[in-house]
């Protein structure tokens, strides 16, 4: 059985309490898979992207008619930092949902761009409302290696468009986000599906590559920690370090500024999705 996150944020916990610690944050319009009945009233969920955990039933839609319509719906992809969708295309109409940046709206057949800049969208339960036109852009439902270099800029591109926000265990939105957050969900935007943690599984769009060989957008992988090479001896991470809690730029280099030291000596891998 299938469900769709209906709220802006679904916390999926690694325990059936809200006291728990947070394992992931699947966003609103994704498809989750059942796992298994409710428990202590949370139910276990399983990501498209494999990643499991505890939700709350009241983040999700279970009617089976609505999924099967919305797995083939054509999709807008939230980019605002979060987006409110509106009973009216008017700023003083009330919210019907709210998305961050990754949650999915239904396309409908008319991109017609009403007053105010917005536009008429589906949400999962059928009801329509209207968001921001600025604010979202049809989804990519796969990608391309045909334009590598354009592609590894808009990666480092998306990727910068985090900083400032919070390091967030298990997050994976500007509200908060973890390391593996950041690079999972850059390359999501992109239409491509790497793992959640900070490491390479099979069956992901990413292979280990030689350290020499990183380019922009590409990441490397230390012991508990992932981040994404953007050129120039620099990386952008989302790190709970004491003295940068968030998203920043890193340098490699001992000379630069911005260098932070220690990292490499924790170095397992490199990856690349090209």
């Amino acid at each position: 059985m299938k469900a769709i996150i209906i709220s802006d944020i679904c916390p999926l916990y690694v325990g059936t309490s809200s006291q728990s610690e947070l394992a992931d944050e699947p966003l609103h319009g994704m498809v989750v898979e059942t796992v298994s009945g409710v428990s202590d009233g949370y139910q276990r969920v399983r990501t498209h992207y494999r990643y499991e955990g505890f939700a709350e039933p009241a983040n999700l839609l279970f009617d089976e008619s609505r999924v099967g319509y919305w797995e083939n719906a054509p999709k807008w992809t939230v980019w605002a930092l979060y987006l409110d969708v509106k009973a009216k295309p008017d700023v003083r109409a009330g919210n019907m949902a709210n998305c961050p940046r990754g949650g999915l709206l239904e396309r409908l057949d008319s991109d017609e761009i009403l007053e105010d800049g917005y536009i008429e969208v589906g949400l999962p339960d059928g009801r329509r409302g209207f968001a921001r036109r600025a604010g979202v852009e049809p989804q990519i439902a796969s990608w391309s290696r045909s334009d590598e270099t354009r592609l590894r800029a808009e990666l480092v591109r998306t990727a910068k468009t985090y900083m400032g926000a919070q390091y967030r265990w298990g997050g994976k939105t500007p509200l908060g986000i973890d390391c593996s957050g950041l690079t999972s969900m850059t390359y999501l935007l992109h239409g491509i599906h790497i793992y959640r943690d900070a490491d390479l599984r099979p069956g992901f769009d990413m292979k280990e590559i030689p350290f020499e060989q990183k380019q922009p957008g590409d990441l490397l992988f230390f012991k508990g920690h992932v981040v994404m090479y953007i050129g120039n001896d620099e990386y952008i991470h989302s790190t709970a370090y004491r003295e940068a809690v968030g998203v920043v730029i890193n340098s490699f280099d001992p000379d630069s500024p911005l260098y932070r030291g220690g990292l490499m000596e924790k170095f397992l891998k490199a990856g690349s999705a090209f």
